[in-house]
């Protein structure tokens, strides 16, 4: 029994993948933003919004990450800490005006 040793490389290209997530994190809100400007149902107008904001959330916490993992010196984790308030208060009041119905 002869016994070999298999070595993988594997390389992923991110770039990619973030900027195609970008593009269509893009549209996706442009799309909404135009879609509430038609008359539509308030219900409807209502859904929209909340999903504009879902999508504002995940950007914040995504910005704040990055702040986090870029921050040197004071300045820096300031500007991390307060991304991170930030997305705190802003995710807080998405969850009170999910759970009031509103």
């Amino acid at each position: 029994m002869s016994e070999e040793t298999v070595t993988f490389n594997l390389e992923l290209n991110v770039e990619y993948v973030m900027s195609n997530l970008r593009r269509l994190e893009l549209l996706l809100y442009r799309s909404l933003a135009l879609a509430s400007r038609l008359g539509l149902p308030e219900n409807i107008d209502v859904a929209i919004n909340k999903i504009q904001r879902m999508v504002m959330v995940i950007r914040l916490l995504h910005t704040s990450m990055i702040a986090l993992e870029a921050a040197s010196g004071p300045i820096g984790i300031a500007l991390a800490a307060v991304g991170l308030v930030s997305f705190g208060v802003t995710t807080g009041d998405l969850v009170y005006d999910l759970t009031r119905g509103t």
